[in-house]
């Protein structure tokens, strides 16, 4: 984490971007795609998780210090997870914007960044999660 918000760089082989979560990606998002985070970070979280596995997600805290224990808690709690592509790849995609600010690329050229395989891969897909859960809690302070 950062003064200005939290940095990620989220890596696969060869793949890698670069994240920002900021006050900033509120307003790209709405500027991308005509609707506010925080109520889709919401129904994200509503649709996609059970109460017990976010109590689990918000539990982990700051990433880089994660125990084995809690790593194993977050994988196991993903094992029944309905995944949103669209949201992700559009959480993604404000994050990338804001990583790159004051460019304000195309959104589509942003999308296609992402490698496709992102969104299968559980790896990527559990530091995605993380990173979701870190952006939750940061606003929440």
């Amino acid at each position: 984490m950062t003064k200005h918000g939290l940095v990620k760089t989220i890596k696969d082989g060869d793949d890698e971007i670069k994240l920002v979560g900021n006050a900033l990606t509120f307003v790209l998002y709405k500027s991308y795609f005509g609707k506010d985070l925080l109520n889709d970070i919401v129904a994200f979280a509503k649709k996609n998780t059970n109460p017990q596995m976010l109590d689990k997600i918000l539990a982990i805290g700051d990433i880089d210090k994660i125990e084995d224990d809690k790593a194993q808690l977050l994988l196991e709690s993903m094992e029944d997870y309905s995944f949103d592509s669209e949201f992700v790849l559009q959480f993604i995609a404000a994050l990338m914007a804001t990583a790159q600010y004051p460019n304000k690329p195309d959104v589509g050229e942003l999308i296609m960044q992402i490698p496709p395989h992102f969104l299968v891969d559980r790896d990527v897909v559990t530091e995605v999660i993380e990173f979701l859960s870190l952006f939750v809690k940061q606003k929440q302070r």
